[in-house]
């Protein structure tokens, strides 16, 4: 007898939670990822990039929530929030170089190298963390009005690279 009330108990406990199941308010609408980062680098030295243009890193490693473009070397804001952006890129012996962060037509964060040796390399970087909003565009360029002279260099020993990351 008392195999046959765990038997009727387990049935009973299936049809309720069946009913339970069928009277939830299942969401048919899925939020939005949270989760957004970037990481690209250049693949090929940008030799002579002249005035107000823009890098391009070639190579994603890390592109969750899609974007960022490797042709156009632009993050669209997928999200509003808060980021960090950061750039560092890799100068060779004789180059004056002056970039920027952009977001939208703003100046966001500037840094400059110079390097008037031969045989010096640097990496040049900026890290700096703005609101944006989503459909914002933020990329690195060239000064629009200094002279670059040399190349942005890349390698397997110094990457340039371009990356971000939503904070909150």
């Amino acid at each position: 007898m008392g195999h046959n009330n765990v038997a009727g108990n387990i049935i009973e406990k299936t049809e309720k939670y069946k009913r339970l199941l069928a009277d939830s308010n299942v969401p048919t609408e899925v939020p939005e990822p949270r989760i957004t980062a970037f990481y690209a680098y250049m693949s090929n030295i940008d030799a002579n990039p002249g005035k107000g243009h823009t890098l391009k890193f070639d190579v994603i490693k890390t592109n969750i929530n899609g974007g960022y473009n490797p042709f156009s070397g632009i993050f669209t804001v997928p999200v509003d929030g808060v980021y960090v952006f950061t750039f560092n890129l890799r100068l060779y012996s004789g180059v004056y170089g002056a970039y920027e962060i952009i977001k939208n037509a703003e100046v966001e964060g500037a840094a400059v190298g110079i390097i008037t040796g031969t045989s010096t390399q640097l990496q040049v970087t900026e890290t700096i963390v703005f609101s944006a909003d989503k459909g914002d565009i933020v990329y690195v360029r060239t000064h629009p009005t200094l002279t670059q002279t040399g190349g942005v260099w890349t390698n397997e020993h110094g990457r340039s690279m371009f990356a971000g990351w939503l904070i909150s």
